[in-house]
């Protein structure tokens, strides 16, 4: 069965914010704030709780911060076994409190182009190309 996940994407003077999950830290590879969506729950609340849970220090979003950008299929980047259909929304809020280690998140980089990171392929193949083509990554 295909996992519906959504993922976030917060750019700030060029540089998207990307993270590193204890799940995704077992392939050292970097994602989009996000995860999966819960049953009942609509992509857009998915995304809000993730932004919640993952940025936390009583930062939310409303679901007018968000622009749904695409969905596409690929390979998990914490279990190349799984399949996702994952969604990319835009936050146009911007991260206005500390970026603190938690439960789920080690590790917060700001991303430029040109860091030598092991990126998830939903970054690399989907996300950025969109990114450089609209000017937001630089």
């Amino acid at each position: 069965m295909m996992q519906k996940v959504v993922g976030v994407a917060f750019i700030e003077n060029g540089k998207l914010l990307i993270v590193q999950s204890h799940k995704s830290s077992k392939t050292n590879s970097w994602t989009l704030v996000g995860g999966g969506v819960k049953v009942r729950e609509t992509l857009v609340e998915a995304a809000i709780r993730e932004v919640s849970e993952e940025i936390h220090n009583n930062f939310t979003i409303s679901e007018s911060d968000l622009e749904q950008l695409f969905t596409f299929s690929e390979h998990a980047a914490s279990d190349p076994n799984k399949m996702i259909e994952m969604t990319i929304f835009i936050s146009h809020k911007k991260i206005d409190v500390e970026l603190t280690t938690n439960a789920e998140i080690l590790h917060y980089h700001w991303y430029k182009l040109g860091d030598d990171l092991n990126i998830s392929a939903s970054i690399k193949d989907h996300f950025l190309p969109y990114a450089i083509k609209n000017n937001l990554i630089y």
